[in-house]
């Protein structure tokens, strides 16, 4: 029976219990909220790892961003030799190349949630949906719009991977600076290169910010991975705002086509915004229509904090009936060493993480 459950966030700044604050920066933590009110409603108990005392009480350990953590993780099972880990992918591939299936399995983890359709086996890797707040339909009283806007920070193609289209959205960017029709907004465009005409900002609410445009721009950081459709689209779906999608290869699977264009399908800008331009008003009524009732559907319930909490809920249960698996640091230790020098991922891009697994203490 697992009724004590710790927790490792992706970053420092969610300790302390901060990861399940409903109002901690913004509402992306909901999910996480959501999950601890109703895990304690049925008596399981989860806190973040600097709040436990007690490592060999814990019942179940779950992880984010391993590469972050991995000396905390050591240090639980050199006190906690039975634990059983339970590891949710949370980062695209091509924005942290640790997350590749092949470098998930080394003997650390039970069990693996990804939303990476072909990784998922059901032996080891087993599906979820990237977790956001539950969004509803808001309609534009004013019905008046402007015609398309992007909200996505700058960032930089670090990995300089492939399958990374942080690139593409400064195509975007460079075809509509001289349109007054088109607005950007976002974190640290400070930091490009060129001053842009467009740029309005960042923006304290976005689906209020999608209520006044009939389309967005909604770009993921990769175009390759099946079932990586993560929280960008949720909030231009609920504000009326047609997306402009690009990422998920197989989003038709998981959003219906009616309520987005396919930014695939376009040659060119130039013939995309022509397209924008030229769609009727009854059209954009009818997709928005679609919209409405799609975000009243089971299949998207999946990607809310309700589906969240049903996905770890029967995980839980599930490991619950499991041995853990047997693990012995030095030789995971060895095994992800001898993965990291396989697959050439860069000692000085993933320094401390190099360094953390050959190096690391218990305490």
């Amino acid at each position: 029976m697992i009724s004590n459950i710790a927790i490792i966030p992706s970053y420092s700044e969610h300790y302390k219990n901060k990861i399940f604050e409903k109002n901690f920066e913004n509402d992306g933590l909901v999910p996480f909220a959501v999950l601890r009110n109703k895990l304690r409603e049925i008596g399981i108990f989860i806190n973040t790892i600097d709040l436990v005392k007690k490592y060999d009480e814990i019942d179940l350990l779950i992880v984010m961003r391993h590469e972050n953590n991995i000396n905390k993780i050591f240090n639980v099972i050199s006190k906690n030799k039975s634990i059983k880990i339970l590891y949710i992918s949370t980062e695209e591939i091509s924005a942290a190349p640790t997350q590749k299936n092949f470098l998930l399995d080394f003997g650390l983890f039970d069990r693996i949630l990804t939303w990476r359709d072909n990784d998922v086996d059901s032996k080891l890797f087993y599906k979820y949906y990237y977790m956001t707040p539950h969004r509803s339909y808001i309609k534009n009283l004013n019905n008046k719009r402007e015609l398309v806007c992007l909200i996505n920070s700058y960032k930089i193609n670090y990995y300089n991977s492939k399958d990374n289209i942080y690139d593409e959205r400064l195509k975007v960017i460079s075809f509509f600076e001289d349109k007054q029709c088109f607005k950007l907004y976002g974190h640290n465009w400070n930091k490009y290169s060129k001053n842009l005409k467009n740029y309005k900002g960042r923006v304290k609410n976005k689906i209020e910010t999608f209520l006044k445009f009939d389309f967005s721009f909604i770009f993921e950081n990769s175009n390759s991975e099946l079932g990586g459709v993560t929280e960008k689209i949720w909030d231009s779906l609920a504000g009326g705002c047609i997306p402009i999608y690009y990422g998920a290869p197989n989003i038709s699977k998981y959003v219906p086509n009616i309520c987005y264009v396919d930014y695939r399908n376009f040659e060119n800008l130039t013939l995309l915004y022509n397209y924008l331009l030229e769609m009727t008003s009854e059209e954009k009524n009818i997709r928005r229509k679609a919209i409405e009732e799609f975000l009243q559907t089971e299949n998207y319930e999946l990607f809310t904090s309700n589906g969240f909490y049903k996905t770890i809920l029967f995980h839980i249960n599930e490991m619950s009936k499991i041995a853990p698996v047997k693990k012995i640091i030095y030789k995971i230790k060895f095994k992800i060493l001898k993965k990291l020098i396989k697959l050439n991922i860069p000692f000085w891009k993933y320094k401390r993480f190099y360094i953390k697994i050959i190096f690391s203490k218990y305490f």
